[in-house]
């Protein structure tokens, strides 16, 4: 196929035309795709080609990647500089744009289905994601992070918790149970074969085995003959290898014979392993559209190591198509279970499978589907020590001993899963002496007189207990009862509890244990310094329809000095400020009525703010005999101030009434002595206040009087402005009428010279 260039696409369709055009000069393209990896097209091509100067990063390549799937699309995320007539482009497939969508935190799915449908919603944009995988596992987003991550690559991927492989056409993201297939290939040199490329780790080849075992009565090591592999070096590959746990020391069969039958059957089951394939055997051979021949990515073939006589099973990992021959330029195969993505899915599970309901009832379902479902498999009686009788049962995938990767082996010593004959048997294992070994148990009810763990966790994590340090972390917690900190001895030092209907309480406690009853509750906190000095307590006690909190400091629980005391009940409440010794000082009381503030010596209360329905008062009192010496009040009637000043008896001899602005008095002075007085003169626009005129008038206000006499504010402003505070803020304008005085007793002294001096002439006239 001749690749084609378009300007851009449509998120979630492939175009049908030939967009920009065509690449009819491209020298070579070749689209390698790794499986659950990288999936990436590489094109060189002509610098005067045609099309080749609209070739830009962030257009895209449409080129078929292989036999069956449809052609693909490729966005260039490189164009690299011209060289020897050509450049180099580098395109990533179109599913690479998830890795610009953003899935959000705080996803929680429960099976791989809901779970692909999430991310589609969520974080899909225009892309399908799907899946063929039913697994009910848990896929929780803890963070926000791109979409393809989530794919793989990152921990609590999809890969991480479902395992599986990928596929991708276009728009369309797949995570299928299995990609490839076994087509029954073998490749091998003379057949099909063209190229071969291998690493082959040269030491964990093995020529023999050499079997030992320990005798637990006297750790004596009992050494057997050793066992040929049939692999032939140039040098002895030896291992020397503990059969100890396979040797029944009781038994009538010699042990050395036990050790060459042990020996005999890992060599016979594990020959093939004896090579580690590193996933970098490289094959270039002749491949067809044939379906019996093609290899394509995923696929399982075997490879014949002609020098070793070994056969070996591969999958392939890695598959390169020349896009303009039409064909495979290249193979890479490694081993079909060792991939990272297998791998982490397999501990992951493991990890995380602590039974729930739910998962109980879940596992309970796929183990009867499985035993039910008629897989098929072999059953075969086996005679392990050559006598002519069967001793044990093997359940096997294959009818043969050696190709055979699951089995259960069940004899006199006990039943265990492997993948091999001579194991582990580390999947799980029921042995004769009462053990139980498994990597997973899913349990509805467990019984048990003893249960040995490091640490006892939720399915989530978030309730946790390590019998290790003793931590726990427990979410959610409930007790029954009562919930008590306790010593060594037994003794409660903190205890949280309830008895109903008449009891609750929280107590943390030093020395005793204090609890309340017929509605009581009490929370007490006490602490002490090191050296047992200057104690401070702490009590909140509520009985029935009372409470109060107590602040203090003291010698002994319940018996120290209360310094803050507040209480509440039915009608009110309380909170007294103390002395040391236990004195009230301050208290704020609150009634069913009103409130009071008030400072106290004992019985005394030399101030106090009082306020209740009618109004409020603040009291300044004589300190000798406890009587009222000032008061500032509201009237219960129209609500004004009103001032009292009393003499020591309680009697009220100055009064202001703030309703009419009176204020009562015996006398009123002011303060007038030279002392305080400077620049001293006679007055000398005294006769001015005879152009004032008085007059006679009522206030608006009527509560402040009628028929009253007087001047007018602004028109003494005219004639003595001195006299007069001007309108400010609202606030009418007022006369001083105290400093009228000096200008009357000045005219009338003038006026009284005057009348002696007509009188003197007067009296001459008549004389």
């Amino acid at each position: 196929m001749i690749p084609i260039l378009y300007n851009a696409v449509t998120e979630g369709t492939v175009p049908n035309d030939y967009g920009i055009g065509s690449l009819t000069d491209c020298l070579s393209c070749e689209v390698t795709e790794e499986r659950n990896g990288s999936y990436e097209l590489t094109l060189s091509y002509a610098v005067g080609g045609i099309h080749a100067e609209e070739i830009e990063v962030n257009r895209i390549i449409k080129a078929k990647p292989n036999y069956t799937d449809n052609p693909q699309l490729f966005r260039i995320y490189k164009v690299g500089k011209a060289m020897n007539g050509r450049f180099e482009v580098n395109a990533q497939h179109i599913s690479y744009d998830l890795s610009g969508k953003i899935l959000p935190a705080g996803i929680l799915t429960f099976d791989a289905l809901a779970t692909v449908q999430a991310i589609t919603n969520q974080g899909g944009g225009n892309f399908m994601v799907e899946t063929d995988i039913s697994s009910s596992r848990t896929f929780k987003t803890d963070v926000p992070a791109s979409t393809r991550s989530w794919f793989g690559g990152k921990t609590g991927s999809l890969l991480d918790i479902y395992g599986g492989e990928w596929k991708y056409d276009n728009f369309t993201c797949s995570l299928l149970a299995s990609r490839g297939t076994d087509r029954g290939t073998t490749i091998r040199y003379g057949k099909n074969l063209t190229e071969l490329s291998q690493e082959i780790s040269f030491e964990n080849l093995v020529t023999a085995i050499v079997p030992y075992a320990v005798n637990p009565d006297n750790n004596n090591a009992i050494t057997g003959a050793e066992v040929p592999t049939g692999l032939s070096l140039n040098v002895d590959r030896k291992l020397a290898m503990d059969f100890t746990d396979g040797i029944v020391w009781n038994d009538t069969t010699p042990v050395l014979t036990q050790l060459n039958t042990l020996a005999t059957r890992y060599v016979t089951a594990n020959r093939s392993s004896m090579v580690n394939m590193k996933n970098s055997i490289t094959l270039n051979f002749a491949q067809s559209g044939d379906l019996k021949e093609r290899v394509d990515l995923c696929d399982t073939v075997k490879i014949y190591f002609e020098a070793l006589g070994i056969t070996a099973s591969a999958k392939c990992v890695s598959a390169t198509w020349d896009v303009l021959a039409d064909r495979y330029s290249s193979n890479t195969f490694g081993d079909a279970v060792s991939t990272i993505s297998d791998t982490i899915s397999t501990v992951q599970k493991k990890i995380v499978n602590v039974p729930t309901k739910n998962e109980v009832a879940q596992s309970i379902s796929d183990a009867t589907q499985m035993i039910t479902g008629n897989l098929g498999g072999y059953v075969v009686f086996h005679d392990s020590d050559n006598d002519g009788q069967p001793d044990e049962i093997l359940i096997m995938n294959t009818p043969d001993i050696s190709t055979a990767s699951q089995i259960w082996r069940w004899n006199k010593n006990g039943l265990g899963y492997a993948t091999s004959y001579a194991g582990p048997y580390d999947t799980v294992a029921l042995t004769a002496d009462g053990k139980i070994n498994a990597s997973a148990i899913t349990a509805g009810t467990l019984s048990a007189n003893l249960i040995k763990a490091g640490i006892l966790s939720d399915t989530q994590g978030n309730s946790t207990i390590n019998m290790t340090n003793g931590v726990a972390r427990l979410l959610n917690l409930k007790a029954l009862s009562s919930f008590d900190l306790i010593e060594s001895d037994d003794t409660i030092y903190a205890s949280m509890g309830h008895s109903r209907p008449t009891e609750a309480h929280l107590n943390l406690l030093t020395y005793a244990t204090l609890t309340g009853s017929n509605y009581n509750s009490r929370l007490t906190i006490q602490c002490d310094d090191i050296n047992s000095q200057g104690k401070s307590r702490a009590m909140l006690d509520a009985t029935d329809g009372t409470s109060s909190l107590t602040l203090g400091i003291g010698a002994g629980l319940g018996a120290f000095t209360n310094c803050i005391f507040m209480y509440a009940s039915n009608t009110g409440g309380f909170l007294n400020l103390r002395n040391g010794s236990g004195t009230d000082r301050v208290t704020l009381n609150a009634s069913t009525y009103g409130g009071e503030l008030y400072f106290k010596d004992g019985t005394k209360r030399p101030a106090s703010l009082y306020a209740d329905a009618n109004g409020g008062n603040l009291y300044l009192r004589n300190y000798t005999n406890n009587n009222i010496s000032a008061q500032l009040s509201t009237g219960s009637g129209n609500k004004d101030g009103v001032l009292y000043l009393f003499k020591s008896d309680g009697t009220p001899t100055i009064y202001a009434l703030g309703h009419t602005g009176n204020i009562t008095c015996v006398s009123l002075t002011q303060t007038s002595s030279r002392k305080v007085k400077d620049n001293i003169k006679p007055i000398e626009d005294s006769e001015k206040i005879l152009d004032l005129q008085a007059v006679s008038f009522d206030f608006k206000d009527k509560a402040k009087g009628t028929n009253k006499r007087g001047f007018v504010a602004e028109d003494v402003e005219k004639v003595l402005p001195n006299l007069v505070t001007p309108e400010e803020e609202g606030k009418p304008a007022s006369i001083n009428y105290v400093e009228m005085i000096p200008y009357l007793q000045d005219v009338i002294k003038k006026q009284e010279e005057r009348i002696k001096v007509l009188e003197e002439k007067i009296t001459k006239l008549g004389g």
